[in-house]
């Protein structure tokens, strides 16, 4: 549920949520190897159906219509946001947290069973030192986003009572307000072998990172900088919750 800047839980309230959210993450890690199983299994039955009704069809038949995909994410420009923060330090930026929500128009948060629920884990690294994702980034007295954090460990969460949300990035850092485009991160941005990179699970994201996709227990590294300050290793999986 949403902590706000009034009644935060006790120290030991916290510890008990996130002990039942490692739980959880747990359960959802171990049912993904268990799905990727029974995932390879069905491919092999449905390529192996495919390959024999194209046989018996002798390759002819009518033409099928393309697949429909989902609609393309247009995110508003940074500048455009209320409250967007260049500079560092960045905390949780919440006073401008309802307009901005206005602006992205996302799905309403709700964490009832069935809806969706998955989990980020989020690193920053700017010239080489980690820059902190604080607690409560997209959750106010006034507003609360299904983008959103609960700590400051950088676990990001989405909760979502839309089941077909497919979040990006550049969603989050929005609801968060720092500015971030496709060559940008706060008030830096591309020039000679200082640049923006971003990682998902360890490889480079070769596309425009402000719309690469927040998949379940993911790990996305933001970095700024030169290569040499790149993290070393780079997180290249979601952390084994302990």
């Amino acid at each position: 549920m949403a902590n706000t800047d009034q009644g935060r839980p006790t120290k030991a309230e916290r510890k008990e949520q996130a002990r039942i959210e490692r739980e959880e993450i747990q359960r959802k890690q171990a049912a993904r190897s268990r799905n990727r199983i029974i995932g390879i299994v069905v491919a092999v039955v449905v390529v192996a159906a495919v390959v024999g009704g194209v046989v018996l069809l002798g390759g002819s038949g009518g033409t099928s219509g393309a697949s429909p995909t989902a609609p393309a994410v247009v995110l508003p420009p940074p500048d455009s946001l209320d409250g967007i923060m260049k500079a560092q330090p960045w905390p949780n930026n919440t006073d401008q947290l309802p307009s901005r929500l206005a602006a992205l128009d996302l799905p309403q948060l709700s964490d009832v069973a069935g809806a969706l629920h998955h989990h980020i884990q989020l690193y920053i690294d700017v010239d080489g030192q980690p820059v902190t994702v604080p607690a409560n980034i997209g959750l106010s007295n006034a507003a609360a986003s299904p983008l959103h954090t609960h700590d400051d460990t950088g676990l990001v969460h989405v909760e979502s009572a839309d089941p077909n949300f497919a979040p990006v990035l550049g969603q989050f850092m929005d609801v968060w307000g720092v500015y971030f485009t496709s060559s940008c991160l706060g008030d830096q941005c591309n020039q000679g072998d200082k640049q923006l990179r971003v990682y998902q699970n360890g490889q480079l994201y070769t596309g425009d990172p402000t719309l690469m996709p927040l998949t379940d227990l993911s790990a996305i590294v933001i970095t700024f900088g030169t290569q040499a300050q790149l993290p070393h290793p780079m997180p290249s999986s979601f952390p084994t919750a302990g």
